[in-house]
């Protein structure tokens, strides 16, 4: 599927070291609304916030450089009517100019969260696609006072995704964010992770896998789903949709949902030992 993709940019804004980032308002509402913390708390206590990841602008370089919000974040899609039925749904954008890891600590989703926070939303959910996923858990591992009660990452690639090592195509601007979706990028950004995922946050991985095949068509479910989450305890549900269709296929729609709505818990050994049979047809190696 080629996502449709709205580009909202913001106001001229001078150099910075740091990538442009937008939060939106999409539901409830039948329109796309720049986001303003209301005069009085909000109705609903229950705030979500939908993260996407990497869309490559070869023919027009400079769209990389401003916040987008895809197709799937607005308010007409399926995934965000069937999420406004329980939160006041927001679409997070940001530049794709710099590593996922830069974007996660930066001041930009940051500010949102506390901004969110500030206007009387008891719960932030973070919902992340594919590198959205990424800075998703890196936000939380790195903020973890921030104020986001739980994730949610979707097909994303955590050990890496062989892909982001094919420079066809990828235009000069978005190479240090596609290489730090490398599987050795990401497997070094793990080892010296000195904020690794605590016990206590919540957080689920909806794995999606394509018949048969051991990935969505761009994602491993190994790395979707590695063993430094399946030590943790981390809980998986398995969608079976592709990578591109994730957000909007009604099998991974319903797992995003789940997730989001309820209370995520570790699982136990045993648990996670009976979810790697499903997802790899094998034990931990």
């Amino acid at each position: 599927m080629t996502p449709v993709v709205l580009l909202l940019t913001l106001s001229a804004a001078g150099p910075t070291t740091e990538p442009q980032t937008g939060l939106w308002q999409v539901a409830p509402g039948a329109a796309v609304r720049a986001w303003a913390a209301p005069a009085r708390p909000p109705a609903n206590p229950r705030a979500l916030v939908l993260i996407p990841g990497l869309h490559l602008h070869p023919l027009r370089p400079v769209r990389a450089t401003r916040p987008e919000i895809t197709h799937w974040q607005l308010p007409n899609s399926d995934l965000v009517k069937a999420l406004a039925k329980d939160f006041d749904v927001f679409a997070f954008g940001y530049a794709q100019t710099v590593s996922v890891d830069e974007v996660a600590k930066g001041a930009g989703l940051r500010d949102a969260v506390a901004d969110l926070r500030r206007a009387g939303y008891t719960e932030v959910v973070l919902v992340g696609h594919s590198a959205g996923g990424v800075i998703s858990r890196l936000f939380a591992e790195q903020y973890p006072d921030a104020g986001v009660t739980r994730v949610v990452a979707v097909a994303a690639p955590f050990a890496g995704a062989e892909m982001a090592t094919i420079n066809v195509g990828v235009p000069k601007g978005q190479a240090p964010f596609v290489k730090s979706l490398a599987p050795e990028f990401r497997k070094e950004a793990v080892r010296v992770n000195l904020a690794p995922l605590g016990k206590d946050v919540e957080f689920g991985c909806v794995v999606c896998k394509l018949k048969r095949l051991e990935s969505d068509g761009v994602v491993r479910t190994r790395s979707q789903w590695p063993e430094d989450l399946q030590a943790l305890g981390v809980p998986s549900v398995l969608a079976a949709s592709g990578h591109t269709d994730a957000m909007d296929d009604p099998d991974s729609t319903k797992a995003i949902c789940e997730l989001a709505r309820g209370k995520i818990t570790r699982w136990s050994p045993d648990e996670v030992a009976t979810a790697r049979k499903v997802l790899f047809g094998d034990t931990p190696t």
